[in-house]
């Protein structure tokens, strides 16, 4: 289980704010620090009539209640200075990471605030300006789940960080012009434990990340244009005397563009990574992800569009490794937006996704199609109510036996209402 982090780095933070008086002349202490509470707690219930990654003939539960929430904990002051200082912590307090023996505490973090830039230092996400390329107008019931098998080709997303919620320090510098720049480093990616780092060596595992993030925004004519560029390595620890030539550091870019004139909006992104860079049974290939999204906004109407594809080497190990193919997934989706009123929104969109495989095995490939409707609802500041029905089919694969068998089509349903308080 986490625990607040305190340790080593709130020395250094110490040391940062050490001298100065608060802002209002008073020394600093407990009782003039701001201290806030926030966080979110919501049900979802949710029905789905199959399930693409189960064999037919099981019978399992159809419905679910699932319970989810955090609360936040967090204090600042600044001093007389204009140096501003604080810290985060957020605690489960429902779902899987509130269980026995889960993972109470969730992210936590102290931070400092000056004409450096800001600073945060503990169990957080990277600070990884990724906010341009990647818009989308559908927004799914997110209940389909598909039955590709072993395609290497598994994931549109395109974030490239690794570091998750472990220990780390990010520095995100002053905006100079429209530019922000932000440098991230974990030392330790073996888990997500936030009570200390391991200075040892971590055999065939990745660590030491290092992120390095720039966003431009800039206005030419009507246009925003907004830019992205990252870039994130992790290099791979080896205990003395181990050598193999698959091993190597695993390095990832990610580079997007945003374009708005009026009420049009474009956008695109490109992705690239390696896979199993840090271990010897597994040779390292090479991965890449692309996306392209649009969106017009006319009145209460948005319309929007989304393609997605993502590639995966697949390779025989030799001297050098033998590339044999490329396993492939696709997706396209199509959105429609109506604002009801300020308070309600109604979503109507089509996805398709479909898994092609390098060898042409039917058990790793797949296609999919939804068609979802949702409806959302802030009831009032602070209390949100969303529906939403979901219409899909799928290739099966898994007929008799887990991954085996003759594929086939199958259709089926999907209903979620979902209830969240934010405070």
């Amino acid at each position: 289980m986490k625990n607040v982090l305190i340790g080593s780095t709130a020395l250094l933070a110490a040391s940062l704010i050490a001298g100065p008086v608060l802002a209002d002349g008073a020394p600093l202490s407990a009782s003039n620090v701001d201290l806030t509470l926030g966080g979110q707690i919501s049900m979802t219930a949710h029905y789905q009539s199959k399930q693409p990654t189960k064999v037919d003939t099981d019978k399992e539960r159809n419905h679910a209640l699932d319970l989810d929430g955090e609360m936040h904990f967090m204090g600042e002051a600044a001093t007389d200075t204009g140096l501003e200082f604080g810290f985060e912590v957020e605690f489960e307090i429902a779902g899987a990471g509130a269980a026995a023996g889960g993972d109470f505490v969730d992210e936590n973090w102290i931070w400092v605030d000056g004409r450096f830039g800001k600073i945060y230092m503990g169990g957080r996400d990277a600070e990884e300006l990724d906010g341009n390329g990647d818009n989308e107008t559908y927004s799914g019931v997110g209940k389909l789940t598909a039955d590709s098998g072993a395609n290497e080709a598994s994931s549109f997303g395109d974030t490239i960080d690794q570091g998750a919620e472990n220990n780390k320090i990010s520095w995100l510098l002053p905006e100079m012009g429209g530019l922000q720049l932000a440098i991230n480093y974990t030392p330790d990616l073996a888990g997500q434990d936030t009570t200390g780092t391991t200075d040892n060596d971590d055999t065939g595992t990745e660590e030491k990340e290092l992120h390095i993030a720039a966003q431009y925004e800039m206005t030419l004519g009507t246009a925003d244009i907004g830019i992205d560029v990252g870039y994130a390595k992790s290099s791979t620890e080896m205990a003395d005397g181990l050598v193999d030539a698959q091993i190597g550091s695993n390095s990832r870019w990610r580079i997007a563009a945003q374009v708005e004139v009026a009420d049009f909006e474009v956008g695109a992104f490109w992705k690239s990574y390696s896979e199993y860079a840090k271990t010897a049974t597994t040779w390292a290939e090479d991965r890449e992800t692309v996306g392209l999204t649009a969106e017009y906004v006319v009145g209460a109407w948005t319309v929007g569009a989304s393609w997605r594809q993502n590639t995966a080497d697949e390779t025989d190990q030799a001297t050098p490794n033998v590339h044999i193919g490329e396993d492939k997934a696709t997706q396209v989706n199509f959105g429609v937006e109506y604002e009801l009123n300020d308070d309600m929104l109604l979503k109507v969109g089509y996805e398709n996704a479909n898994w092609e495989d390098d060898l042409s095995a039917a058990l790793n490939e797949n296609s999919t199609d939804s068609v979802d409707i949702k409806f959302e609802w802030d009831v009032f500041d602070g209390l949100e109510f969303d529906i939403g029905y979901q219409n899909f089919s799928y290739t099966h694969h898994d007929i008799t036996a887990a991954q085996s068998g003759p594929s086939a089509n199958r259709t089926g349903h999907a209903l979620t209402v979902f209830t969240e308080v934010t405070f």
